[in-house]
């Protein structure tokens, strides 16, 4: 990782741990959590890094994150037992009622934070864990130069932040945004549906990986970018449960991933450590003034 990077991701950690002070009282720590000693965590198992399958297991930062933070559930809640961790499968879908109905205590994944989301669906946010941008993953050649042109038809998953960004872009009749799912947009590119598929370009690139695609030879990432010139960024955080009576949990989380030794470098293990170029392209470009 280069040094730039390096300070950024340092930098960024060290702004939030003065935010969010490592003290914080007993009292600001969800009671039924303590109470069941089992925490409810929703996460994909379609998106690699973040949250995925490997010989039946799951596995992925989410994953990993969940148990660190049900560890220290445990140690800050005085519990007889340690606090065990329930997953449940999420998809683009169903996150947010799997958290507004109160089925999961949390969802974590690559979710775009915005302000108009938390209002819309009842949420809130954490602060950010990591930080990608829309790109389009196209086929070298004649998907790429259609793209390029203008011409070629770009899929995305419906109601997400990825069609609104290329509707900044795209006309409308060069949008496909019926897919409900990443591996319905992979496949519909892979059989030449559609000329490029659109995502968040780590997602991206995860989806490319799982299906050993060449991105050297036979396939490239294209930014899409807004008119001025910057790419349509975003920051990836939990999805909590929202109301006044929840603004502890938040405070709770947000201090357990701006302070906690483990959550920290679960972070860099999984998202930051040998972060690929096109990776680190997008969070310095996304991390600039």
């Amino acid at each position: 990782m280069n040094k730039k990077l390096k300070f950024i991701i340092a930098t960024s950690l060290a702004f939030l741990g003065t935010i969010f002070p490592q003290k914080i009282s007993q009292a600001q720590i969800q009671e039924k959590i303590i109470r069941k000693e089992e925490i409810t965590v929703a996460v994909r198992e379609d998106v690699f890094w973040f949250g995925s399958r490997e010989d039946g297991k799951r596995t992925g930062y989410c994953v990993d994150i969940a148990y660190a933070l049900a560890e220290r559930l445990s140690a800050t809640g005085n519990t007889l037992n340690p606090i065990r961790v329930r997953f449940v499968t999420s998809t683009v879908q169903s996150r947010w009622d799997l958290v507004t109905s109160g089925t999961v205590d949390l969802e974590c994944g690559p979710n775009a934070i915005l302000p108009e989301r938390e209002e819309k669906y009842g949420v809130y946010f954490s602060t950010p864990f990591f930080i990608s941008a829309t790109q389009i993953l196209a086929e070298r050649g004649r998907q790429e130069e259609d793209i390029n042109t203008g011409n070629g038809v770009v899929g995305a998953i419906r109601n997400t932040t990825t069609v609104g960004d290329l509707e900044k872009v795209f006309p409308e009749e060069q949008i496909e945004k019926k897919f409900l799912s990443l591996e319905q947009g992979m496949d519909a590119l892979m059989d030449g549906e559609i000329s490029g598929f659109s995502n968040d370009g780590t997602i991206l690139l995860g989806a490319a990986l799982e299906r050993n695609l060449d991105l050297e030879k036979n396939y490239t990432l294209i930014t899409v970018n807004q008119a001025n010139g910057r790419p349509f960024c975003s920051g990836y955080g939990f999805i909590l449960p929202g109301g006044k009576k929840n603004l502890s949990w938040q405070r709770y989380i947000n201090d357990f991933l701006a302070n906690d030794k483990k959550a920290q470098r679960i972070r860099f293990d999984w998202l930051l450590d040998g972060l690929s170029d096109n990776s680190q392209r997008l969070w310095e470009a996304c991390s600039k003034d």
